[in-house]
C-alpha cells in the first residue's frame, strides 16, 4: 500500500499535514498553515519534488542543486532529512532516525508519495477547480471562479496578514487572504483622481496570490490596467525554531499602471 498524506488541525487551529506509511508510521511532516488551501498546496509541492536527488551532509558528499533531499545529524546525533523546493525552502521534515539506512528508507517512502492519497480530517472543503462558497454574493462568486488553482510552495511568513494599502506610495502588501481582498484594495487605491499606478508586494507563498489579484483586476474589472513592471528577488529570513540556518525567501513586486 502506498504512503498517505493526512491533513489535520493542530492545537492552535492551524492546518498541518503528515506523511504516513502503510503501517501508520510518520515519515515526514509539513509546516503550520493558516489556510486549508495552502496546506493542500504544500502537499502538492512535496509530490512535485518527490523524485529529487539526495545530498548527504554527514559526509563529504557532492553538492546537489535544489530541489533536493538533505540528510544531516541533529543535536542528538540522530539522522534526519529535509526536502527542499527549487527556491531552497524546506517543504518537508523527517522524524529522527538512529541509523542513516533508516533515514534513507524514509526518503524512499517520500519518493513514492507523488500519487499518494490525501486523507483530510478537517472540516474545511477540499479544493476544486471551480470551488466557491455558497455565502458569496453574485459578483464575488464570479470573481472566485477566476482564481487559478496552481500548486504553491510551502508556506512562508508573508509581508502582511491582511490587505494593507499605503496611501503615500499606493502599495498593497499581499498576505494570506483571498485574492478578492487584494483586488478590492487595488481598485480602492486606483480610485483617486491622481492615481496612475499601484504596486503589489509579496513574498513566499503570497506571490501566487499577488499574481492572481493582479490578473483578476486587469481582466475582469479594470481592463485599462497594464503590468508596467515586475521585479523578483530574495530576502534572508531568520531560521525557524529547531533550524540553524537562515532561510532565503522569494519576493515579487508588481506595478500596475493605468493606460
Amino acid at each position: 500500500m502506498p504512503p498517505k498524506f493526512q491533513v489535520y488541525k493542530d492545537a492552535a487551529g492551524k492546518f498541518r499535514f503528515r506523511l504516513r506509511t502503510d503501517n501508520n508510521k510518520i515519515v515526514a511532516v509539513g509546516e503550520a498553515y493558516e489556510q486549508h488551501t495552502s496546506c493542500i498546496n504544500g502537499i502538492k509541492s512535496i509530490q512535485k519534488n518527490s523524485n529529487s536527488e539526495i545530498e548527504d551532509l554527514t559526509i563529504e558528499d557532492r553538492k546537489v542543486s535544489n530541489p533536493k533531499y538533505q540528510i544531516f545529524k541533529d543535536a542528538a546525533e540522530k539522522y534526519r532529512f529535509h526536502l527542499k523546493a527549487s527556491n531552497g525552502e524546506i517543504i518537508a521534515k523527517s522524524e529522527a532516525y538512529q541509523t542513516k539506512e533508516d533515514c534513507q528508507k524514509a526518503i524512499e517512502v517520500v519518493k513514492e508519495s507523488n500519487n499518494a492519497e490525501i486523507e483530510d480530517t478537517t472540516t474545511a472543503p477540499k479544493p476544486t477547480e471551480t470551488q466557491t462558497e455558497t455565502t458569496l454574493t453574485k459578483p464575488e462568486e464570479e470573481l472566485a471562479q477566476t482564481v487559478p488553482t496552481a500548486p504553491l510552495p510551502i508556506e512562508i511568513p508573508t509581508v502582511s496578514s491582511s490587505p494593507a494599502l499605503s496611501e503615500r506610495s499606493r502599495t498593497v502588501f499581499v498576505g494570506n487572504k483571498m485574492p478578492i481582498d487584494y483586488v478590492l484594495a487595488i481598485i480602492t487605491g486606483l480610485s483617486a483622481s491622481d492615481a496612475r499606478d499601484i504596486t503589489l508586494k509579496a513574498r513566499g507563498q503570497a506571490i501566487s496570490t499577488a499574481v492572481d489579484a493582479a490578473e483578476i483586476t486587469r481582466h475582469r474589472f479594470l481592463k485599462n490596467l497594464k503590468v508596467s513592471k515586475v521585479a523578483i528577488g530574495t530576502e534572508e529570513m531568520p531560521p525557524r525554531e529547531g533550524e540553524t540556518r537562515a532561510r532565503m525567501v522569494s519576493t515579487i513586486e508588481i506595478v500596475l499602471t493605468k493606460e
